[in-house]
Formats: C-alpha cells, sequence, structure tokens
C-alpha cells in the first residue's frame, strides 16, 4: 500500500511534465558551495570545510474540470559537509563527508471550487530522507516514510498575479513507517515498525515573486494536533497529545544570470523527539535554473 502511494505521486509529477501545454508547471532548481581550507603550517585552530547542498522545487497544477481543481508539488534538498581534521602527526586531511540537509517532500491536493467561502480539499503527502543513517551498521534508503492523508476546508485569501495566500484546516491520518530497524544485534534481528496517529491538522501558506527585482518568498506554516495514537502506551509523559508544529520560509534573490542568493529558515516543535524548538538556517550563494 505504501509504495503504491509513492507511486502515485510520482506519477502525478511525470504527467504533469508530459502534459506541459495543460498543466501550470513551476520548477527551480538550485545549487549552492562553501569551501575554506588551511595549511599545516595554520597556526590557528581552524578548520577547512566544504559544504554543498543541492535542491529543487516543483509544482503542477491544474483545474481538472469546472468543480476540481489539482496541485501537485515536490521538494528535494540533499546536501553534505566535508571537514578537514588533524591526525596524531599533526596534518591536516579531509574526513568522510556528512550529510547536513535531506529532505523529501511530496503533496498533492484535489479541491472543489465551488465558488462558496470555504471549499472541500482531500490531500495526500509522504515525507521521507534520502539517506537514513541513524543506524551505524546500515544505511537505509528513503527512510523513514511518513503518508499523511488529509480532508477538510479550504480557503484562498488572496491571488493576485503571482501574490497567493491560502489555508486549509481538516481531519488528518498519520502513517510512520520506519524499515529494518535493529531489534537484536546478536543474532542481527531487524523488522519494520508502524505508527498511526490521527488529528487535525491546520496549514496556511504564502507565497510572492516581486518583480522586477526578482525576489521570491515563500512561507509555510503548519500545525498538527494529534487525537490518538497506536503507541500511545510507550510514551511516559504522553509527548503525543502536544502540537507538532514545522513552519519554513523560503527567500531567494537572483544576483545576476543564474547567480542567485538562497535563504532557508524552519522553525520546527516535535515533543515526540525533543522538548525544545528547533532552529535550522541555511543561506548560500550558487547557481539557481528555472526548470519551467
Amino acid at each position: 500500500m505504501k509504495l503504491r502511494k509513492i507511486f502515485f505521486l510520482l506519477c502525478v509529477v511525470v504527467l504533469g511534465k508530459l502534459g506541459a501545454q495543460e498543466w501550470n508547471l513551476t520548477g527551480t532548481f538550485n545549487f549552492n558551495v562553501t569551501q575554506n581550507a588551511y595549511s599545516n603550517s595554520w597556526a590557528g585552530t581552524e578548520k577547512g570545510a566544504i559544504t554543498w547542498t543541492a535542491g529543487s522545487n516543483l509544482s503542477a497544477e491544474k483545474q481538472l474540470n469546472p468543480l476540481f481543481f489539482n496541485v501537485n508539488t515536490l521538494k528535494l534538498a540533499f546536501g553534505q559537509t566535508h571537514q578537514q581534521q588533524t591526525d596524531a602527526q599533526g596534518d591536516n586531511y579531509w574526513a568522510k563527508p556528512v550529510k547536513s540537509t535531506d529532505n523529501i517532500d511530496a503533496e498533492s491536493l484535489l479541491k472543489m471550487t465551488m465558488q462558496t467561502f470555504v471549499n472541500p480539499f482531500v490531500g495526500l503527502r509522504m515525507e521521507s530522507q534520502f539517506l537514513d543513517l541513524t543506524d551505524p551498521s546500515l544505511t537505509r534508503i528513503v527512510n523513514p516514510l511518513k503518508f499523511t492523508e488529509s480532508a477538510g476546508i479550504t480557503r484562498n485569501w488572496l491571488q493576485r498575479g503571482n501574490e497567493a495566500l491560502s489555508s486549509r484546516l481538516g481531519a488528518a491520518f498519520r502513517q510512520n513507517l520506519n524499515r529494518d530497524v535493529l531489534i537484536s544485534a546478536i543474532p542481527e534481528e531487524r523488522e519494520n515498525q508502524t505508527t498511526v496517529d490521527g488529528g487535525l491538522e491546520f496549514v496556511t501558506e504564502y507565497k510572492n515573486i516581486f518583480t522586477p527585482s526578482n525576489i521570491s518568498y515563500n512561507t509555510k506554516l503548519q500545525i498538527y494536533q494529534a487525537l490518538f495514537n497506536s503507541k500511545s502506551d510507550d510514551y511516559a509523559h504522553e509527548e503525543w497529545k502536544s502540537p507538532d508544529l514545522n513552519w519554513e520560509h523560503n527567500l531567494g534573490m537572483r544576483i545576476w544570470g543564474a547567480l542567485s542568493l538562497n535563504l532557508y529558515l524552519q522553525l520546527l516543535y516535535e515533543k515526540e523527539q525533543i522538548s525544545e524548538m528547533q532552529l535550522k538556517e541555511t543561506m548560500g550563494l550558487g547557481f539557481s535554473y528555472n526548470l519551467f
């Protein structure tokens, strides 16, 4: 069932590309890199590093008929940091790269356009990462997987040229699949673990492309309140009852040609993982290319 959902989302993107004359397609690709290095004779304690990130944002929209409007988005990002280290003889060497950015986020929404104050919608979302390195003995590809099915009401507050503001509220059901989890080292035993929960989800998104300054801005706020959890007994302090928050900001500035400055900021709160607000910020100067 899970593989079918992944296949469905990939088909949406592929069909959108094939039907470019009917679909409204947007897509960008960006690549950023920063580098610094120091010789063996450098007196300070600084270490050289190379950090690179690559990402793309794709979307395909289409008014399927007078009643249904389909929106599909795909966000991909991956990056690594290469850190310089010093061996026992005092010589510098480059250590094995470590992952710094990793994200797969695909979503498909089907909205009804009934010309009312709010309109019904159904949605399907898949979130994962390219490499799961949490288990030192096994690198797992595209793991863990989180699927979210949602349904409710949506409202477009603003739709004017490149500027858009929309919100949606509804019921959501999530399945978290963690594959090949180590449960016994000797003998080695692994199993797939699945957690299912359900609750209420609120999402609001704003995006705009400011012309002629070539500045783009997108922000998305997601709040999820679980009402039940299939593994509620595993939580000593009922952390699963705390609302989850994910607030993302993307700011892009085209400086000259394909040269661009990109800033990403994320505020994340998931008490099941850690009881504090998490902050992620990346900024880089690199190349950006419009795919469509």
